[in-house]
This record gives structure tokens, sequence and C-alpha cells, in this order.
């Protein structure tokens, strides 16, 4: 693998996004400004510049004109992702802590924390009603949770969004019914949910966990359909577009593991058989946890971003591109 280091960050990453087409990257960090990057030489075009606190997530609209962040500051904001200026700011009272776009991307999704009286809520505006996006105004869906809600995703189109919380529970709601959840696993998985993230195909989830698994999930009932064990906590999950492969990267603390070499916090990235649910290869690269991963539309590239501050660009060996799994 040769893989490209990117030093744009002064902190930890959250996220590491491709667009659409893949020649661009996203990224969000501890650091107050999200980056975004050529993947073909990891040259920096730029960095959006307006928040005061740590950025938790960041993602990018189909046609890559538009993207959101969420940060630490209180605001959501929606950007020109080519000027790099700031559209539109949602204010809340408690952190926001993941953001996203629906398939269409006329509505945005965003999950804030518990904190004091204010309960954790997941909310989605439309960015086409000016109304909605004005100071102060309210969102045309949203629902409270007693526990924080860590992740959020449009698993479904428009329609349909899929929450994960700190408990380790998955629910999904049908935003034209914000009363109750249309689908719910409480089972899978025993921990926070780190990271949920949507096959290329829409078919399945996949969620990452800190009970040291990631579950593959029927995307239309949240039903378990394979487990992936690893040593340590997962932060991170995808799925290959264009093959059976499964990726997790995670670690242990980085405080857990300032006393011990490297290979003992288990930074690897690690790829998995889909169905057999069989680890057959693994990358190194990261001096940390890694927290963030993403499969390129292409299949042959993996974007990680680690508690070191670096998003590392892996393009993989003909070796990998020419593998079959033995069965």
């Amino acid at each position: 693998m040769r893989p490209l280091s990117l030093k744009g960050h002064e902190r930890a990453l959250t996220r590491v996004r491709f667009n659409r087409e893949g020649d661009l990257t996203f990224s969000c960090a501890k650091d107050k400004k999200p980056c975004v990057w050529y993947t073909e030489n990891g040259e920096r075009i730029g960095s959006y510049d307006g928040h005061n606190g740590a950025v938790w997530d960041i993602d990018v609209s189909w046609d890559t004109s538009k993207c959101v962040t969420a940060s630490g500051d209180l605001t959501v904001k929606i950007w020109d992702a080519e000027l790099g200026s700031c559209i539109y700011t949602i204010n809340h009272q408690t952190p926001m802590k993941s953001c996203g776009f629906s398939y269409s991307g006329n509505l945005v999704c965003y999950t804030t924390q518990k904190m004091t009286k204010n309960l954790s809520t997941v909310q989605v505006r439309d960015l086409r009603d000016g109304n909605q996006m004005a100071e102060g105004a309210e969102s045309f869906f949203s629902t409270q949770f007693d526990v924080n809600a860590t992740t959020a995703l449009f698993s479904q189109m428009d329609d349909i969004i899929t929450i994960g919380f700190e408990s380790g529970l998955l629910q999904q709601y049908d935003l034209r019914n914000p009363d109750s959840p249309i689908n719910t696993n409480e089972v899978v998985h025993r921990y926070s949910i780190q990271d949920l993230q949507l096959s290329p195909r829409g078919d399945f989830l996949i969620s990452a966990s800190r009970d040291k698994t990631a579950a593959l999930l029927d995307v239309n009932d949240l039903k378990k359909l394979k487990q992936y064990k690893s040593e340590r906590p997962v932060n991170s999950a995808c799925i290959a577009p264009n093959r059976d492969h499964i990726c997790l990267g995670g670690g242990e603390d980085a405080m857990q593991v300032t006393q011990t070499a490297v290979s003992a916090g288990h930074f690897e990235a690690k790829i998995y058989h889909m169905v057999f649910e069989e680890e057959f290869a693994r990358f190194k690269g990261h001096f940390g946890p890694i927290n963030t991963m993403a499969w390129h539309p292409s299949g042959s590239i993996i974007a990680t971003g680690g508690e070191d501050g670096y998003v590392r660009i892996q393009e993989f060996d003909e070796d990998y591109l020419g593998f079959t799994y033995d069965f």
C-alpha cells in the first residue's frame, strides 16, 4: 500500500468523507477548521473557517455543492462547498455531535447532546424552506431522548433516519411520524455506538461500537446479519463498494496506551470478509487510535483519520485488488 499522509489538523480527527466522485476528501477534527483535499495527491484546497470549538462531524451533498458541519460550539453550519462561505448557521443550547445530508441533499439532520436540563435531540431541517433556516426557527422534525444520541444518518432516501445511542441502542424513525420509532435494536451492541455508515448500494448499515464489535444490519428493519469482533473498541467501520469486504478501525484510548508500545494499542485498520466474518488483512500507519474511516467510491482507496492528527489515504496494491477469498 502507498499511503499519503496529510497534515492539516492540529488535533485528533473526528471524521473523513469522500464526495460522490471521490476526487475530494473532506475532514474535520477537534481544532475548529474542517478541511478539503484533493484525493489524488493530498493537496489541501482550503478550510472552512467559522467554528469556535471542536468540529465533530462533516458531510457533503451528492453534487458537492454544499457541506454541513456539527460542532461543540453549539452550532451546525451549512457551507458553500466550493467558495467556503457559510450559508446558514443553526444554533442550539448544547453541543452538536453529528450531522448529515439526505439522499437529495435538501434535508439535513443533526444530533444534540444531553446537558443540564436539555435532553439529547435529533432534528431535521429543509434547506429549501427559508423559514426553517432563519434564526430561532424550529425544525420540522425533532425528537428527544434521555440518553445521548451519538450519531444519525438518512438510511432510506429522504424518509427514514437511523440513530445510534450512547447506550448501544439503535432506532429508526420515519420523518412523517416523529412520535415513535418504526424499528429498534437494543441487543446487537452493549456500549456506545461510535459510527454508523450506509453501504454504497444503500441495502446495509454498519455500526461500530465501543463493545469491540461492528455489526452489519439490514437497512429495512435493523436486523443483525453479521457481527465482526475486534480486540479493541471499534471507532469506525465502512463497507467496500465493489467487494464483500468490511474495514474496521479503532484502538484503545490514547490515555490508556501512552505507557505501552504502539503495537499494543492495536491501531491497525482491519479488513474482514463480509459474509464469513473473518479478518484476512490489516494495515498500519497511525500512531494512535483510528477515529474515522471511509471507503473510496472506486473501492481501491481507504481514507483514515486518527488521534495523531493525520489523515492517511491508503491506496491498495495489486495484491489486494486481485485477492480472492479461499472458501
